[in-house]
């Protein structure tokens, strides 16, 4: 499908005729090239997910990025998963109090994909997610979003960050940031086809042809802050908040040993957000990070007005960004932040935040995502095809551009790298010769498992003998 190429004057004439009919499907334009960039698409208060960008160049991955996050964190169809409501205009987007999914809320979490049985069909859940009422408003969200289980406890992974070790988050109220992972249907249909979640056929396939990505797969991993009864009135105008099962019972043993218990809805609100979405022009995936304005400073500071989630202007004196370790420190124990000032929000990021931030402000100035900033995107200056790309890892970087780029509240521990240095080193679970077969910059194939009936059979046939 081609890209639109939206004129001046077919913007002037969508927005007259949007504003003339006002019907239901209004979507407010954006046209500004300082902010959006000279040549680079249009950037559309809409539920449309763009495809790729017309530009190679940052500008044009800013928008791209922003233009994303719009479409992702759209309310969800009720009827389709992954799908926006299109009924729905700028004014529901970010409404305040609203509990009910996101579009990426209704994709599929890495944990029901990968597991010992063949996974659900795409919207076995979504009738349970939209179960909202006019008087609680609540979505229900099945507690294997967030963990998965084994025959003796219940083991979380979205616990802990990528950076190794038991690198858990806590905020200042003493409450744990959760995680998860989820892709979209373009994504899950491959790997579903291909039978990539089984361990063993995912090998033969890696072993035939590769693991690469078809365009437009999309991952998402998003961060999550507990949001207190008490506080949510006062919370509810500035977080998009959903409701999930969390377990208020958590004891760290190691990262690969957790016992929870003691189930509990409980509301949560948005902290930071990763969206990679692999393009025709983008084999090495964009790559593009979101946070909470209202996170961490770039430095300590001893007075602020600002009600920081993850810093304590009392404690300025005490060291930040220290990776909590089991048996010391208390799960509980809020972690001082500081945001790394190299893996803050540089020029470009920062023009189009403001002017995004001024056009939420006109157009819906309710919207709880006017306090929700792009970080920065990275895409590849010198992309590699997949053909031309490494079999095992590491995969080539197709010169990641920026060379910095992580989000505070998911690579706290380690804000001077990138997305790139770490996922070129994504493979499946088993390897050839000592070396690892890749997965195409996606760490979820290493979750894949020997399937239950392949089980049943080998152990019926040490049984016979």
């Amino acid at each position: 499908m081609k890209i639109r190429i939206i004129s001046f004057i077919t913007i002037v004439a969508m927005i007259m005729v949007f504003s003339c009919n006002n019907t239901k499907h209004k979507y407010a334009d954006i046209s500004a090239s300082k902010a959006c960039g000279a040549g680079c698409d249009t950037l559309v208060f809409s539920p449309n997910n763009p495809l790729d960008v017309k530009i190679l160049n940052q500008q044009c991955a800013n928008t791209f990025a922003w233009q994303s996050f719009i479409a992702l964190t759209w309310p969800s169809s009720q009827s389709e998963a992954g799908q926006p409501d299109r009924s729905k205009n700028i004014e529901d987007w970010g409404k305040p109090g609203d509990l009910t999914p996101m579009t990426f809320g209704t994709y599929k979490s890495s944990e029901s994909i990968f597991t010992d049985r063949t996974p659900t069909q795409w919207g076995s859940n979504l009738e349970m997610l939209m179960d909202t009422t006019s008087t609680d408003n609540k979505s229900e969200r099945s507690i294997g979003d967030f963990s998965k289980f084994d025959d003796d406890a219940e083991v979380v992974n979205e616990l802990f960050q990528a950076s190794g070790g038991t690198s858990w988050l806590t905020d200042q109220n003493g409450n744990l940031i959760w995680y998860e992972i989820k892709t979209n249907y373009t994504e899950f249909e491959y790997i579903v086809s291909n039978k990539l979640y089984d361990v063993d056929a995912q090998k033969e396939f890696a072993q035939k042809q590769g693991i690469w990505l078809p365009n437009g797969s999309i991952e998402v991993k998003a961060a999550w802050r507990v949001i207190p009864e008490t506080d949510y009135d006062r919370l509810k105008s500035r977080y998009k908040i959903i409701t999930a099962m969390v377990p208020q019972k958590v004891v760290v043993k190691s990262r690969d040993s957790i016992i929870l218990g003691d189930y509990k809805e409980t509301k949560l609100g948005l902290v930071g957000l990763h969206i990679i979405q692999k393009t025709p022009s983008m084999p090495q995936f964009h790559w593009a990070t979101f946070e909470h304005e209202d996170l961490a400073p770039e430095t300590n500071v001893k007075e602020s007005d600002v009600d920081w989630l993850l810093y304590n202007p009392e404690k300025s004196d005490e060291p930040a960004n220290k990776t909590p370790v089991v048996g010391k420190d208390p799960i509980t124990k809020p972690i001082q932040v500081i945001k790394d000032p190299a893996a803050a929000p540089r020029e470009d990021a920062i023009v189009l935040n403001d002017f995004v931030k001024e056009r939420i402000a006109e157009l819906n100035p309710k919207s709880v995502f006017q306090y929700y900033k792009l970080v920065d995107s990275q895409w590849p200056s010198s992309s590699v095809a997949d053909v031309d790309n490494n079999k095992f890892t590491p995969l080539k970087n197709g010169g990641k551009t920026p060379t910095v780029l992580t989000n505070v509240t998911m690579e706290t521990y380690i804000q001077g790298i990138s997305c790139l240095d770490c996922h070129i080193n994504a493979g499946i679970s088993n390897r050839e010769d000592g070396k690892e077969y890749a997965s195409d910059y996606s760490f979820m194939f290493g979750m894949a498992q020997k399937q239950v009936e392949i089980i049943e059979k080998d152990t019926k046939k040490e049984d016979d003998q």
